[in-house]
């Protein structure tokens, strides 16, 4: 009788425990997924394809379509869930490091796509690819009217393994195999052009150096006689808004704002930046791929008549990420806010306009635009 009256007392104490465990399910199911029944409906959605699907079901590729359709419902291009080969891509893009071959590419209005630039020292610089080819074909992939997202996918890819690009230069089209190798980049570089005053900075991206790198390079070009700068933001595709505000203290009045968003509940952030009285004349390069954190940027500069913008309309991308891990190797990317410029303007979906428009030409080997940021900049006065 003892016995029993014990095993009734656990199973008791089991049945409160369970209780209680059914409840917090329920209760984090309704807060998180709108039906307290929500866990148990995806459970059993699960198990009823893998009962009763006719072919095989792996199910680690089902939690991972569950994870990324939750994701995906929210209609958003720019949140998503990263694992895999996205999560490295997306380590690589923030530590400026990937495998692939070295080339910026761009497109023309009619989207034929060619080669707008080629790193120094790259695969594709030896494998004799330049500025202006016409790419025609990626591993014989017709490659006019695709993205160029992922065109880049594309082209990148283990390291050691080959890409044929099939180019098309002067009415001579030709297969060029690069073999790919791991591209680590720094963000920043520079350089004062030949028999001037003016230097010239790229940022490639906003990467966890690009500050410190930048501010290297600066006050490098600065002891080398540098009283104009030309900086190119072309094909940044963003990155870090930090890193940008930590260039903009370089080229922006004192206590200019940078960045401003609105959180979730409803109070507005805003950063500014200590900047600097010590300005010199100044010209962007932007285009369609300059996004992110590179028009935060440019139109901060824009706005605050800092620097005259060159190119093409910038691409649009005017939301904040946060990246939070669920996994060592897996992360959701969600947006958390819109940004707003300087003078408050918002440009996702819109992008920003820059003050002389100039185009690039395929099949040619001349930078226009940077031609045309040359001449701009030698017409700029010293005080501004």
């Amino acid at each position: 009788m003892k016995v029993l009256n014990i095993l009734a007392r656990i199973c008791g104490i089991f049945l409160v425990f369970l209780s209680g465990a059914l409840l917090i399910i329920m209760f984090l199911s309704k807060a998180y997924l709108g039906d307290g029944l929500g866990l148990f409906k995806i459970l059993r959605t699960a198990q009823i394809i893998t009962q009763h699907y006719a072919g095989l079901v792996d199910e680690r590729t089902l939690l991972d379509g569950a994870l990324e359709g939750l994701v995906e419902k929210l209609g958003d291009e720019h949140s998503l869930y990263l694992d895999g080969e996205d999560f490295k891509e997306f380590s690589e893009a923030t530590n400026a490091s990937y495998a692939g071959i070295g080339v910026y590419i761009a497109q023309t209005e009619d989207k034929k796509a060619f080669i707008a630039g080629v790193i120094e020292d790259s695969p594709a610089e030896e494998a004799g690819l330049k500025r202006g080819d016409i790419i025609e074909a990626v591993n014989d992939i017709a490659a006019e009217g695709r993205e160029l997202s992922d065109l880049s996918q594309d082209i990148r890819g283990e390291v050691d393994t080959t890409v044929i690009l099939t180019i098309l230069r002067n009415g001579e089209r030709e297969d060029v195999p690069v073999v790919r190798r791991n591209i680590t980049l720094l963000t920043v570089a520079g350089k004062m052009l030949d028999g001037t005053d003016t230097g010239y900075i790229r940022i490639s991206s906003f990467s966890t150096a690009t500050g410190d790198e930048f501010g290297k390079t600066y006050k490098r070009l600065k002891g080398d006689g540098m009283k104009r700068l030309i900086l190119d933001l072309r094909n940044n595709p963003g990155g870090l808004v930090d890193q940008a505000a930590r260039v903009a203290e370089y080229l922006l009045p004192p206590g200019s704002t940078v960045v401003s968003y609105m959180q979730r509940d409803g109070e507005e952030e805003v950063f500014t930046t200590t900047g600097t009285d010590d300005r010199i004349p100044l010209v962007v390069l932007v285009n369609e791929n300059s996004a992110s954190a590179a028009e935060i940027l440019s139109g901060d500069i824009q706005d605050l008549h800092a620097g005259v913008l060159i190119g093409m309309k910038t691409y649009g991308k005017g939301t904040v990420q946060g990246v939070f891990s669920v996994d060592t190797d897996e992360a959701v990317k969600v947006t958390i806010a819109k940004y707003k410029t300087a003078a408050g303007r918002e440009v996702d979906g819109t992008g920003i306009e820059p003050d002389i428009t100039v185009q690039l030409q395929p099949n040619s080997s001349v930078d226009y635009q940077l031609e045309r940021a040359k001449e701009t900049i030698s017409g700029m006065m010293q005080d501004r």
